[in-house]
Parts: structure tokens; sequence; C-alpha cells
């Protein structure tokens, strides 16, 4: 049973999962399941879902691979940077005070991960101050370069068993989202880094670390752990099967996709961000989620 069944890496796992006999797969949008049939495996598809189930039944078991509840304090995005901090890993300078702020632009992002993510960028003391009686977000610098970078990964007691690093270099929202364009990158810093973040809070299961590179320090930050399922999650299927293989049993083989677009996504972008990806329909292997006629009446005929 899929819960939260509408998210894009939801989709991407089913679509997997048709291949194999061995799995009969049904389909929920709710975060819990409520109904009185029972089923062998629940695949939570976004993190509501992944926090409640784990909340209630205090660990998640695909394969040998078990997602436990030390995974949940990175929902906590305070704690998480406060703990990344004291391992030697970069973070943003980061505030909860809006009256500690004294530079622009700031990124503002939730202080918690519960499947609503608020998050943006303010350029004036102005836009800033319509922020202030907002109780559920927090504030960084804004890591001014483009794109973001990402470690997906299956981890057993803090140790990673396997990963795959991608540069998110055009997202939907542009300033941080589900990626659009996304490309692979080797970098051992990245996955030096995730490795150092799951040994300290003991991590346990799949998820997706993510950094911003900054010029100024000349090195990654750490942004956040997705401690879910994610959205591109099927660029890692194309590129290291290993992962589909832990949590599922499936064997196939590494396409070696350098780069991939997400037309849905791209479809669903502002005209700048479209205008930008255009490119990469003519060089990367085209990928999607959702039904494009769905996506195409939503951005161009829906009302606002």
């Amino acid at each position: 049973m899929f819960l939260e069944c509408h998210k894009d890496q939801a989709i991407s796992i089913a679509k997997y999962l048709r291949r194999s006999k061995n799995y009969q797969l049904y389909f929920d949008k709710n975060e819990v399941y409520e109904g009185d049939e029972e089923f062998d495996i629940i695949v939570p598809g976004g993190a509501t879902s992944t926090l409640k189930y784990v909340e209630k039944h205090g660990k998640l078991k695909f394969g040998e691979i078990n997602f436990t509840r030390d995974n949940l304090i990175t929902y906590d995005k305070i704690k998480m940077l406060e703990i990344v901090e004291r391992i030697g890993v970069p973070i943003p300078r980061s505030y909860t005070k809006i009256d500690d702020l004294d530079f622009f632009p700031v990124f503002y992002k939730s202080l918690r991960e519960d499947g609503y993510n608020e998050r943006g960028i303010v350029y004036t003391k102005e836009e800033l101050d319509k922020l202030r009686s907002s109780k559920t977000v927090f504030f960084q610098e804004y890591i001014q370069t483009k794109g973001t970078y990402a470690v997906g990964f299956i981890a057993n007691n803090g140790v990673v068993l396997t990963s795959f690093s991608q540069e998110e270099k055009i997202s939907y929202p542009y300033h941080g989202g589900s990626g659009v364009v996304l490309s692979t990158i080797d970098d051992q810093r990245l996955i030096d880094y995730t490795k150092r973040i799951a040994k300290e809070i003991n991590y346990s299961g799949w998820g997706l670390a993510e950094y911003k590179y900054c010029d100024i320090r000349k090195d990654y930050v750490f942004m956040e752990v997705n401690a879910k399922f994610w959205a591109s999650i099927e660029f890692a299927f194309l590129n290291n099967p290993d992962i589909l293989d832990l949590l599922f049993g499936l064997k196939v083989k590494p396409q070696n996709i350098n780069t991939v677009i997400y037309v849905d996504r791209m479809l669903a972008s502002n005209l700048r961000e479209i205008i930008r990806s255009i490119p990469y329909l003519f060089t990367a292997k085209i990928l999607k989620t959702q039904k494009l006629l769905t996506v195409i009446k939503k951005r161009f005929f829906s009302k606002k």
C-alpha cells in the first residue's frame, strides 16, 4: 500500500514495482491508512506519512533495511543544524529571531519537516516584517550560487551502505524544491559529509542529504536531511540500482544516465525557468511523474 501516492517519489517507485510479479500494488492519497485490509508492506510516499507511520509503529522495514525512530531527529531542522555544526560540517548562518538579522537577502524555511514546507527569499525589511508573526519558520543566509547538491543514501546503524550524488541545476520552485534538471556529480566531499552526519545520528534507512556550494567558504554547506523517499529518486534508480535491490529486491542494470529533465516540473515552472530548461530537452533523458495534460491544465488553465 502506497500512502501519499500522488507524490512523485511514490509514482516512481510504483513504476518499478509494477515490473515484478512479487508485488500487488494499492494506492491511498491519505497520510495514514484507515482501511480494514492488512498489507505486507506500507510505503509512505512523503514526509508526513513517513513521520506518522514511524511515530506510531517505531520503524519501517523494506527487505533487510530498517527505517528507525532515530531518523526523526532530522524533522527538527534547528536541532540538525546544531548537530551538523558540532561535527565540523559547514552550515549557513541561521537565526530564529528576526531582530538578529542585519543582512539581505534572507532565506526562510520551516522549522520542522511536516509535508508542507514554507520557504522563500526576502530582499527587504518590509518583506521580512511580514514574517514577524510566523512561529513556524527560521532564517538563514541566502547562499547565492545556482543549483543545489544532494546525496541519496541507504544506511544501517549509522553506516552508509550505498549512495548516489546529484546536482540539481534547475528546481521547481526555483529557490528550492523538486529537481527539474539534474546531473550526476562525483565529489567525495559530499559523500564524506553525508557519512559523518549519518554516523553521528545513527541513521538507519533511506534519505536525501542536501547541500549548497558556497563561493565564499569554497565548500559545500549543509541544508537539511530529508528522512523519506525523495522526489527525484528515479534518477538514483537509473544510476545506482543497488538502492532498488536493497529495498525491494529488484535487480536491474544501471543505465548510467548523466542528466535528466523532468518535463512535468518544467511545465509547472515560471517562464524564466522554462526557458532555462529548454536546451536540456535535446541533451538529457526525459522523465516525468505526473501526466503532462494534467500539469498543463493546472499551469495554464486553473483559476488562480
